[in-house]
């Protein structure tokens, strides 16, 4: 079953990276097209890390080979299919959801940046398949120095024009628990004495990367997207803005402060990290009626949502 499914899976993101590139190559040039090179090269390590997963799923395996294959397969989905796509994405939507220009560096910084994070990637791997803790701490430290790179305009586009939305502060608190992960994961590869405990000290690495980094992002950017696509005039897409950006400190702060107090160490009371965890996800979960009530508002005005125009160049 596991290899079935896994196989299934594996298709659909080849499939997706032959159609992104036969698109990609008919396309009319654009200035941005090239971050769908992003899209394609994360859909393009998926298979590898399916390929691990399932490897993973037999019994045969000694213990530090399990923890090992573990590693390898975690590393390349989350900082290749599921990173990799989004530090391409935030090229365009960042300085979007700010309401500024994208920085004249950010073209050349997404070029340079996505061969470095995606040899990274495979380093970190390599590292772990052939149980080399050295060159996995490698891979980390290269995948952190491409975040550097694609990162540097996003930080001058946040400085020109600081975040003040809900949706552009979710966005930078989920990118921030990302960064915080991978520095945890090399310091984590750097300092265990084997295989197992690194896989056992990374499982923790979950919840912020389920909750901290995934969730909060998702919701994020939901919230700068709704209101496009509902649609209507100026004093509509203000309304379901405001909608959406309701209780915005107190929401990020109790997110954010509860996942740091689920992440306390072992010492502290298992009911502390239930409870925070529990806190985290309620706060997360806020936002499904807040889009509702977005919704309401924009029927209200009789704005038609918006659908998306036949696209004409591959960004």
């Amino acid at each position: 079953v596991a290899i079935a499914g896994g196989t299934v899976i594996a298709e659909v993101a080849i499939w997706h990276a032959i159609d992104l590139t036969r698109r990609l190559r008919r396309a009319l040039p654009s200035r941005f097209g090239r971050t769908v090179r992003f899209y394609v090269v994360a859909a393009a390590l998926l298979p590898r890390g399916i390929l691990m997963g399932v490897r993973r799923a037999t019994d045969d395996l000694p213990e530090s080979r399990h923890a090992q294959l573990a590693l390898a397969h975690v590393s390349i989905n989350l900082l290749g299919w599921v990173g990799i796509t989004v530090v391409g994405y935030l090229v365009t939507l960042w300085p979007t959801m700010l309401h500024t220009q994208v920085a004249p560096t950010a073209e050349r910084a997404a070029r340079r940046a996505l061969p470095v994070l995606a040899v990274s990637v495979l380093v970190l791997t390599g590292g772990a398949l052939l149980g080399s803790r050295p060159l996995a701490v490698v891979g980390v430290a290269g995948y952190l120095a491409g975040l550097c790179v694609i990162g540097a305009p996003r930080f001058g586009e946040a400085r020109r024009r600081p975040p003040t939305t809900f949706a552009a502060l979710s966005v930078l608190a989920a990118v921030a628990w990302f960064a915080g992960c991978i520095v945890a994961l090399g310091l984590i590869l750097a300092l265990s004495p084997n295989w197992e405990e690194a896989a056992e000290t990374a499982d923790r690495l979950g919840l912020p990367l389920l909750l901290g980094f995934a969730a909060q992002l998702l919701v994020g950017a939901l919230s700068f997207l709704v209101p496009v696509v509902l649609g209507g005039g100026p004093s509509t897409a203000r309304a379901t803005n405001r909608m959406l950006n309701r209780l915005m400190v107190p929401r990020l702060a109790l997110l954010n402060v509860a996942l740091v107090l689920a992440l306390a160490p072992a010492p502290a009371p298992d009911g502390i990290r239930a409870v925070s965890t529990l806190i985290a996800g309620l706060t997360l979960a806020a936002f499904l009626p807040l889009v509702v009530g977005a919704v309401l508002i924009a029927r209200r005005s009789g704005a038609e949502p918006s659908r998306p125009t036949q696209p004409s160049t591959a960004s």
